[in-house]
């Protein structure tokens, strides 16, 4: 029986051994597990900051043409009424100044 007792106590050390290795592993491996968290966090707020300053310049890009497209319009109007204007005083010349 003390034989059966030895042989099972071995087997218990050994499966306890095991255990504490495989505990081992994995805290190895949840640590690797943080690290590549904590990487990924990292990378996605730089890459946020990134194309937060991306969006910032564009908007101001925009901005800029947007006020130079509203000053071409308003330009734009002035000569359609200066054209208009030109071609009401021409109507009202008398006809026999263009011969």
């Amino acid at each position: 029986m003390s034989e059966q007792s030895r042989e099972s106590e071995k087997q218990i050390l050994s499966v306890q051994k095991d255990v504490e290795h495989l505990r081992y592993i994995l805290d190895e491996r949840l640590d690797d597990i943080k690290a590549l968290h904590k990487r990924i966090d990292d990378h996605l707020k730089t890459d946020l900051k990134f194309h937060e300053s991306v969006r910032l310049k564009v908007t101001d890009k925009f901005e800029l043409l947007n006020g130079k497209i509203i000053k071409l319009e308003k330009w734009k109007w002035v000569i359609y009424g200066g054209v208009l204007v030109l071609g009401l005083l021409l109507s009202k010349l008398p006809t026999s100044l263009f011969k």
